[in-house]
């Protein structure tokens, strides 16, 4: 049939793995959700506030970091969505593979668009900006999102580890 992906394959897995492997992915899913969507609109709001902020290049950064959050919030969707994978006894492969692929690409993305507003901030840090705890929350909030991307992907790859 056109345009229409691989058939499934699906693998046998004991009962109880398949109920580990569901129940890890939605408790680890679940919370980088709500993380990603709380350090996104912690991003924006501290991000817009700093003493950097006058500066139109560090409102660009400050989008670009909350487009970050978008890719962290997907990272967590993507792992519990991820669950209908792992179905009864077994487990469809061709999903999960796509599954980890995903991930992957929503954590590169993450990283890629976490590193502007971290050289912006720093750059400007660097100028005569003084360094204040809401610079010190943004920085943080912005390697926060870059671990919960990570996390997210390994959770993923341990996780649908067949072998």
């Amino acid at each position: 049939m056109v345009g229409q992906g691989p058939t499934p394959r699906w693998v046998w897995v004991s009962a109880p793995r398949v109920e580990r492997i569901r129940t890890r992915l939605a408790l680890t899913g679940l919370p980088i959700i709500g993380m990603a969507l709380v350090l996104g609109i912690v991003l924006v709001a501290v991000g817009l506030n700093l003493p950097s902020s006058h500066s139109p290049i560090n409102v660009i950064g400050v989008m670009t970091g909350g487009i970050g959050a978008f890719w962290g919030f997907l990272s967590g969707l993507s792992l519990a969505t991820a669950r209908s994978c792992a179905q009864g006894e077994y487990v469809d492969v061709n999903n999960a593979r796509l599954v980890r692929r995903l991930l992957g690409v929503w954590w590169g993305g993450t990283i890629f668009c976490v590193l502007f507003p971290l050289f912006f901030e720093v750059m400007a840090l660097r100028d005569e900006v003084p360094f204040t705890v809401g610079s010190a929350v943004y920085l943080a909030v912005l390697v926060i999102l870059v671990v919960l991307g990570g996390l997210a992907f390994f959770t993923a790859r341990g996780v649908f580890r067949l072998s």
